[in-house]
Protein backbone atom coordinates (compact mmCIF):
# COMPACT_ATOMS: atom_id res chain seq x y z
CA UNK A 1 0.00 0.00 0.00
CA UNK A 2 2.83 2.39 0.82
CA UNK A 3 4.45 1.62 -2.52
CA UNK A 4 1.17 2.23 -4.37
CA UNK A 5 0.51 5.50 -2.52
CA UNK A 6 4.08 6.64 -3.08
CA UNK A 7 3.86 5.87 -6.78
CA UNK A 8 0.57 7.76 -7.09
CA UNK A 9 1.85 10.96 -5.45
CA UNK A 10 5.08 10.90 -7.46
CA UNK A 11 3.17 10.47 -10.73
CA UNK A 12 0.62 13.11 -9.71
CA UNK A 13 3.41 15.55 -8.84
CA UNK A 14 5.01 14.99 -12.24
CA UNK A 15 1.69 15.42 -14.08
CA UNK A 16 0.80 18.63 -12.23
CA UNK A 17 4.29 20.07 -12.78
CA UNK A 18 4.07 19.28 -16.49
CA UNK A 19 0.61 20.81 -16.87
CA UNK A 20 1.30 24.06 -15.01
CA UNK A 21 4.72 24.55 -16.56
CA UNK A 22 3.77 23.80 -20.16
CA UNK A 23 0.27 25.20 -20.75
CA UNK A 24 -0.88 28.71 -21.65
CA UNK A 25 -1.07 31.33 -18.86
CA UNK A 26 -4.34 31.42 -16.95
CA UNK A 27 -3.61 34.23 -14.50
CA UNK A 28 -1.41 37.29 -14.34
CA UNK A 29 1.37 35.60 -12.39
CA UNK A 30 1.63 32.88 -15.01
CA UNK A 31 1.51 35.53 -17.73
CA UNK A 32 4.43 37.36 -16.11
CA UNK A 33 6.45 34.14 -15.84
CA UNK A 34 5.60 32.32 -19.07
CA UNK A 35 5.09 34.97 -21.72
CA UNK A 36 7.83 37.09 -23.21
CA UNK A 37 7.09 40.75 -22.62
CA UNK A 38 7.67 43.78 -24.79
CA UNK A 39 7.41 47.50 -24.17
CA UNK A 40 4.37 49.09 -22.53
CA UNK A 41 3.79 52.81 -22.11
CA UNK A 42 1.56 52.64 -19.02
CA UNK A 43 1.86 49.84 -16.45
CA UNK A 44 -0.57 49.60 -13.50
CA UNK A 45 0.19 47.50 -10.41
CA UNK A 46 -1.81 46.97 -7.23
CA UNK A 47 -4.80 45.19 -5.75
CA UNK A 48 -8.45 44.96 -6.81
CA UNK A 49 -8.69 48.76 -6.56
CA UNK A 50 -6.52 48.72 -9.67
CA UNK A 51 -7.83 45.56 -11.34
CA UNK A 52 -11.47 46.71 -11.10
CA UNK A 53 -10.80 50.40 -11.81
CA UNK A 54 -8.39 50.83 -14.72
CA UNK A 55 -9.67 49.89 -18.17
CA UNK A 56 -6.59 49.82 -20.37
CA UNK A 57 -8.69 49.51 -23.52
CA UNK A 58 -10.03 53.01 -22.83
CA UNK A 59 -6.51 54.34 -22.28
CA UNK A 60 -5.22 52.76 -25.48
CA UNK A 61 -8.18 54.06 -27.50
CA UNK A 62 -7.93 57.62 -26.17
CA UNK A 63 -4.13 57.99 -26.11
CA UNK A 64 -2.85 55.68 -28.83
CA UNK A 65 -0.37 54.32 -26.28
CA UNK A 66 -0.03 50.80 -24.87
CA UNK A 67 -1.32 49.92 -21.42
CA UNK A 68 -1.25 46.86 -19.12
CA UNK A 69 -3.32 46.37 -15.97
CA UNK A 70 -1.50 43.88 -13.74
CA UNK A 71 -3.58 44.66 -10.68
CA UNK A 72 -4.63 41.53 -8.78
CA UNK A 73 -7.38 41.14 -6.21
CA UNK A 74 -6.00 40.97 -2.67
CA UNK A 75 -2.48 41.83 -3.77
CA UNK A 76 0.04 43.41 -1.38
CA UNK A 77 2.84 45.82 -2.30
CA UNK A 78 5.37 43.03 -1.91
CA UNK A 79 3.30 41.00 -4.40
CA UNK A 80 3.40 43.93 -6.83
CA UNK A 81 7.15 44.30 -6.43
CA UNK A 82 7.76 40.60 -7.13
CA UNK A 83 5.36 40.73 -10.07
CA UNK A 84 7.29 43.64 -11.56
CA UNK A 85 10.51 41.65 -11.09
CA UNK A 86 8.97 38.70 -12.95
CA UNK A 87 7.79 40.92 -15.79
CA UNK A 88 11.19 42.54 -16.14
CA UNK A 89 12.90 39.15 -16.06
CA UNK A 90 10.80 38.23 -19.08
CA UNK A 91 11.76 41.34 -21.02
CA UNK A 92 9.22 44.00 -20.01
CA UNK A 93 10.19 47.65 -20.43
CA UNK A 94 7.85 50.47 -19.51
CA UNK A 95 7.65 54.25 -19.62
CA UNK A 96 5.23 54.97 -16.76
CA UNK A 97 4.46 52.97 -13.61
CA UNK A 98 1.26 53.65 -11.67
CA UNK A 99 0.91 52.59 -8.02
CA UNK A 100 -2.38 52.83 -6.11
CA UNK A 101 -1.99 53.77 -2.44
CA UNK A 102 -4.50 52.91 0.28
CA UNK A 103 -4.68 51.65 3.88
CA UNK A 104 -3.02 48.35 2.89
CA UNK A 105 0.27 50.30 2.89
CA UNK A 106 0.74 48.87 6.40
CA UNK A 107 1.16 45.35 4.96
CA UNK A 108 4.77 44.48 4.03
CA UNK A 109 4.23 40.73 3.66
CA UNK A 110 3.54 38.55 0.65
CA UNK A 111 -0.04 37.30 0.48
CA UNK A 112 -0.64 33.58 0.82
CA UNK A 113 -2.51 33.41 -2.49
CA UNK A 114 0.33 35.12 -4.39
CA UNK A 115 2.95 32.81 -2.87
CA UNK A 116 0.74 29.84 -3.75
CA UNK A 117 0.46 30.99 -7.37
CA UNK A 118 4.26 30.80 -7.64
CA UNK A 119 4.50 27.23 -6.34
CA UNK A 120 4.85 25.38 -9.69
CA UNK A 121 7.55 27.81 -10.84
CA UNK A 122 9.41 28.60 -7.64
CA UNK A 123 12.35 26.26 -8.37
CA UNK A 124 13.05 28.40 -11.42
CA UNK A 125 15.48 31.28 -11.09
CA UNK A 126 12.95 33.67 -9.53
CA UNK A 127 14.66 36.39 -7.54
CA UNK A 128 13.58 39.65 -5.95
CA UNK A 129 15.39 41.90 -3.48
CA UNK A 130 14.64 41.18 0.19
CA UNK A 131 11.99 38.56 -0.65
CA UNK A 132 12.06 34.88 0.36
CA UNK A 133 10.80 32.85 -2.60
CA UNK A 134 12.07 29.47 -1.46
CA UNK A 135 9.92 26.41 -0.92
CA UNK A 136 9.83 24.87 2.53
CA UNK A 137 11.64 21.55 3.03
CA UNK A 138 8.31 19.69 2.93
CA UNK A 139 7.14 21.47 -0.22
CA UNK A 140 10.44 20.79 -1.95
CA UNK A 141 11.09 17.18 -0.91
CA UNK A 142 7.71 15.50 -0.44
CA UNK A 143 6.10 14.73 -3.82
CA UNK A 144 2.78 16.51 -4.42
CA UNK A 145 2.83 18.15 -0.96
CA UNK A 146 3.07 21.64 -2.48
CA UNK A 147 -0.09 21.06 -4.53
CA UNK A 148 -1.99 19.40 -1.68
CA UNK A 149 -1.12 22.29 0.65
CA UNK A 150 -2.64 24.79 -1.77
CA UNK A 151 -5.51 22.59 -2.90
CA UNK A 152 -7.89 25.56 -3.05
CA UNK A 153 -5.75 26.90 -5.92
CA UNK A 154 -4.46 23.66 -7.46
CA UNK A 155 -7.40 21.29 -7.11
CA UNK A 156 -8.44 18.93 -9.89
CA UNK A 157 -10.82 21.51 -11.39
CA UNK A 158 -8.04 24.10 -11.64
CA UNK A 159 -5.75 21.50 -13.14
CA UNK A 160 -8.29 20.54 -15.81
CA UNK A 161 -9.04 24.18 -16.55
CA UNK A 162 -5.32 24.80 -16.95
CA UNK A 163 -5.10 21.90 -19.36
CA UNK A 164 -8.20 22.52 -21.49
CA UNK A 165 -9.52 26.06 -21.07
CA UNK A 166 -6.24 27.91 -21.43
CA UNK A 167 -6.47 31.65 -20.79
CA UNK A 168 -8.91 33.07 -18.25
CA UNK A 169 -10.55 36.49 -18.42
CA UNK A 170 -8.03 38.31 -16.22
CA UNK A 171 -5.25 37.37 -18.65
CA UNK A 172 -7.27 38.38 -21.70
CA UNK A 173 -8.61 41.63 -20.27
CA UNK A 174 -6.36 42.82 -17.43
CA UNK A 175 -9.28 44.96 -16.29
CA UNK A 176 -11.96 42.95 -14.45
CA UNK A 177 -15.21 44.88 -14.15
CA UNK A 178 -17.57 44.75 -11.21
CA UNK A 179 -21.29 45.23 -11.73
CA UNK A 180 -24.28 46.30 -9.72
CA UNK A 181 -24.78 49.24 -7.36
CA UNK A 182 -24.28 49.25 -3.60
CA UNK A 183 -22.80 51.02 -0.60
CA UNK A 184 -21.91 48.11 1.65
CA UNK A 185 -18.47 47.91 3.30
CA UNK A 186 -18.70 51.58 4.31
CA UNK A 187 -16.42 52.35 7.23
CA UNK A 188 -13.78 54.81 8.45
CA UNK A 189 -10.36 54.94 6.83
CA UNK A 190 -7.51 54.49 9.29
CA UNK A 191 -3.98 55.10 8.08
CA UNK A 192 -1.41 53.83 10.57
CA UNK A 193 1.67 54.42 8.40
CA UNK A 194 2.71 56.18 5.21
CA UNK A 195 5.71 54.01 4.45
CA UNK A 196 6.11 50.57 2.90
CA UNK A 197 9.57 49.38 1.89
CA UNK A 198 8.23 47.63 -1.18
CA UNK A 199 6.72 50.86 -2.48
CA UNK A 200 10.21 52.32 -2.08
CA UNK A 201 11.64 49.36 -3.99
CA UNK A 202 9.12 49.99 -6.77
CA UNK A 203 10.29 53.60 -6.91
CA UNK A 204 13.90 52.45 -7.13
CA UNK A 205 13.05 50.06 -9.97
CA UNK A 206 11.29 52.80 -11.92
CA UNK A 207 14.26 55.14 -11.52
CA UNK A 208 16.62 52.34 -12.56
CA UNK A 209 14.46 51.66 -15.61
CA UNK A 210 14.31 55.36 -16.51
CA UNK A 211 10.54 55.35 -16.15
CA UNK A 212 8.24 57.82 -14.43
CA UNK A 213 6.32 56.60 -11.38
CA UNK A 214 2.92 57.98 -10.40
CA UNK A 215 0.90 57.55 -7.20
CA UNK A 216 -2.83 57.89 -6.64
CA UNK A 217 -5.68 56.58 -4.48
CA UNK A 218 -8.74 55.15 -6.21
CA UNK A 219 -12.23 56.46 -5.36
CA UNK A 220 -14.46 55.27 -2.53
CA UNK A 221 -18.20 55.80 -2.24
CA UNK A 222 -19.51 58.92 -0.49
CA UNK A 223 -20.33 57.01 2.72
CA UNK A 224 -16.70 56.12 3.36
CA UNK A 225 -15.41 58.29 6.22
CA UNK A 226 -12.09 60.07 6.75
CA UNK A 227 -10.88 59.73 3.17
CA UNK A 228 -9.05 63.04 3.59
CA UNK A 229 -6.44 61.17 5.63
CA UNK A 230 -4.93 59.99 2.34
CA UNK A 231 -3.77 63.56 1.66
CA UNK A 232 -0.87 62.70 3.99
CA UNK A 233 0.64 60.74 1.10
CA UNK A 234 1.38 64.07 -0.58
CA UNK A 235 4.19 64.56 1.95
CA UNK A 236 6.21 61.67 0.51
CA UNK A 237 4.99 61.05 -3.02
CA UNK A 238 5.39 63.70 -5.66
CA UNK A 239 2.35 64.49 -7.85
CA UNK A 240 0.18 62.11 -5.78
CA UNK A 241 -3.57 62.51 -6.43
CA UNK A 242 -6.18 61.56 -3.85
CA UNK A 243 -9.37 60.48 -5.64
CA UNK A 244 -10.82 58.84 -2.50
CA UNK A 245 -13.78 61.23 -2.21
CA UNK A 246 -13.78 62.48 -5.81
CA UNK A 247 -17.16 60.99 -6.79
CA UNK A 248 -20.46 61.37 -4.93
CA UNK A 249 -22.69 59.53 -7.41
CA UNK A 250 -23.64 56.20 -5.82
CA UNK A 251 -24.40 54.75 -9.26
CA UNK A 252 -20.65 54.52 -9.88
CA UNK A 253 -19.99 51.98 -7.11
CA UNK A 254 -20.57 48.25 -6.79
CA UNK A 255 -19.76 48.69 -3.09
CA UNK A 256 -18.07 51.38 -1.00
CA UNK A 257 -14.56 50.17 -1.77
CA UNK A 258 -14.94 49.26 -5.47
CA UNK A 259 -16.35 51.03 -8.51
CA UNK A 260 -18.59 49.23 -10.96
CA UNK A 261 -18.08 49.13 -14.72
CA UNK A 262 -19.74 52.52 -15.27
CA UNK A 263 -17.63 54.17 -12.59
CA UNK A 264 -14.42 52.56 -13.83
CA UNK A 265 -14.94 53.96 -17.32
CA UNK A 266 -15.43 57.47 -15.94
CA UNK A 267 -12.49 57.20 -13.53
CA UNK A 268 -10.13 55.86 -16.22
CA UNK A 269 -10.94 58.87 -18.40
CA UNK A 270 -10.38 61.23 -15.44
CA UNK A 271 -7.00 59.66 -14.77
CA UNK A 272 -6.02 60.09 -18.44
CA UNK A 273 -6.82 63.78 -18.15
CA UNK A 274 -5.17 64.45 -14.78
CA UNK A 275 -1.94 62.55 -15.53
CA UNK A 276 -1.81 63.90 -19.09
CA UNK A 277 -1.51 60.43 -20.63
Amino acid sequence: MLFIIGTIVIVADYIYDFIFLNTSPRDKVQLAIKQKQGHVDYLFLGNSRVENYIDCSVIEEMTGKTCENFGMSGSSYQDSYVLLSLLKENGLTYSHLFIQLDATVKNETMTKSFKASLVPFIDSNIQAKDVDLKLSWYEKNIPFYKYAKYDYLYGIRACMAQLYKNQSDDVNLGFIAQYGVGDHYANEIRLSTLKNKYIEYLKEEAILDQARIHFYTSPYCAKMKNTIVYDKFKEDYKDYINYASFYKNEDYFANCTHMNFKGAQIFTKQLIKDFNL
